[in-house]
């Protein structure tokens, strides 16, 4: 029986891209991560195959997975790359001898590069923040080190000393360089059907041929139309009836708010809403009293199919039987309370828009700004900043801010899908995580244009 393509996942966090890989078809055989709560929750959701290390230390050959290379169908991974202003191009230029020590999170990239130089895979998918699209990096030297590609070997082309250059530009130079066709692409994760605005960029690569997946052409969802703004101010659909049969389940491939991806789709659906993603969840409040802080049982049915979706109630069983996990409310202060009353749907204040007697922090140290999310329109990029506070994702109809599960649901994440109970840890998992829709959606798109019929590329 085929497993499907056999994929592993770098820099692994929580999972949501190994799980929007599974959900694509993919055996994901291996993962690595260097966190000891990521690698935890993702063996608990998708089996022990992930190892805890630093990937800097590791060598594909002794500690990967016992795949033979050019055997190995998808490289996937974000390896973080918060900021390449300060690094050397020559820094960049080469995969080897590299103190551990002497090596920062801005260059782990090259480590994933290590990864694909070893196992040759059919293909590669590299996931990043958009801010590298704007970061440049400056000709040191004379001297650029030489790229290690597969075969033959190709020099990274020089550009005269003190030149600003684009990093996408060397990373794309390097991954050409192990002998790949390579593209970039900028996507909004709403596009794909995720309940919030969440900008990433993605590189693909494959080792054969020339036909490169063009991301927008699987976008199942869209912005809405004026009327359909006014729909969806409705916050709270009637509630169905539970043996309405008429919406199937997304497992089926004909649900209607999370369509399976097709390219160059016909219709696409109006975005997916914070309304959709959790106001079926019951009532929490920081003070603990009444509503209580934290609730383990579903008070209502699902009142959109998305939260029908994400509950992931398994058939024969009834939602009211089914645990409800990370639902809980962080403490907050009166003052904290009093603003987040105070704000409107989708109203931001910064930090230092609100009077010196009713700010949290100082305005010079701290940039932070008060946010309740609009119900009626997709969520802000959920972020790991909400293990500190969570000013920027208030609830649009609670005094408070999001709980973890609620914050998973704009992820993505099934109900299901086990993270820590600690907030702190759930938040920053949760925040740092490819939302696994997003992650199904680049993986579909890899499998129907690259490993279909790369074994018939010359």
């Amino acid at each position: 029986m085929d497993s499907g393509p056999s994929a592993i996942d770098l820099f692994c966090g929580a999972g949501g891209l190994s799980e929007g890989l599974r959900r694509a078809g993919y055996d994901v055989r291996w993962a690595v991560d260097y966190d000891e709560s990521a690698v935890e929750t993702h063996c608990e959701n998708h089996g022990d195959y992930a190892i805890q290390a630093d990937i800097r230390e590791t060598d594909p050959a002794e500690d990967g997975p016992n795949i033979e290379p050019g055997n190995l169908d998808l490289v996937a991974g974000g390896p973080p790359c918060p900021s390449f202003s300060t690094i050397g191009r020559s820094k960049l230029g080469s995969l080897e001898d590299r103190s551990v020590d002497e090596d920062d999170r801005n260059v782990l990239y090259l480590d994933f590069l290590r990864y694909v130089k070893h196992f040759q895979p059919r293909a590669f998918v590299m996931e990043n923040v958009p801010g590298m699209l704007t970061d440049t990096v400056t000709v040191e030297s004379d001297t650029v080190q030489e790229s290690l590609p597969i075969g033959e070997e190709q020099g990274v082309e020089q550009s005269p000393v003190g030149e600003e250059v684009p990093v996408t530009e060397i990373i794309i130079e390097e991954m050409e360089g192990l002998g790949y066709t390579v593209d970039k692409f900028l996507v909004d994760a709403a596009d794909f059907g995720v309940p919030q605005h969440r900008e990433r960029l993605f590189f693909i690569g494959r080792r054969t041929g020339k036909a490169l997946p063009e991301l927008t052409r699987w976008y199942t969802h869209r912005e809405p139309t004026d009327r359909e703004k006014d729909q969806q101010m409705q916050i709270r659909p009637e509630l169905r009836d539970s043996t309405d049969k008429s919406q199937e389940t997304f497992e089926t491939g004909l649900s209607s708010v999370l369509p399976p991806f097709e390219p160059d789709r016909e219709y696409k659906l109006p975005y997916l809403t914070v309304a959709d993603a959790i106001l079926d969840l019951p009532p929490i409040s920081s003070d603990g009293e009444m509503p209580p802080s934290q609730a383990t049982e579903y008070t209502l049915p699902p009142v959109s199919p998305y939260q029908e979706w994400a509950r992931n109630v398994p058939d024969g069983e009834d939602w009211e039987d089914q645990p409800l996990r990370n639902h809980d409310a962080r403490w907050h202060n009166h003052l904290d309370l009093s603003i987040y009353k105070l704000l409107g749907h989708g109203v931001g204040w910064n930090i230092g828009q609100v009077s010196t007697r009713l700010q949290p922090y100082r305005d010079d140290v701290f940039s932070d700004k008060y946010k309740k999310q609009n119900p009626a329109k997709p969520a802000s990029t959920i972020l790991a900043h909400m293990r500190k506070d969570g000013h920027m994702f208030i609830h649009p109809t609670e005094a408070r801010s999001l709980s973890p599960r609620e914050a998973a649901r704009i992820q993505s994440f099934r109900d299901t899908y086990w993270v820590p109970e600690s907030r702190t840890d759930a938040y920053r998992l949760i925040g740092n995580a490819v939302p696994p829709r997003l992650g199904e959606a680049a993986g579909v798109a890899v499998r129907q244009t690259i490993l279909t019929d790369s074994h018939t590329d010359g």
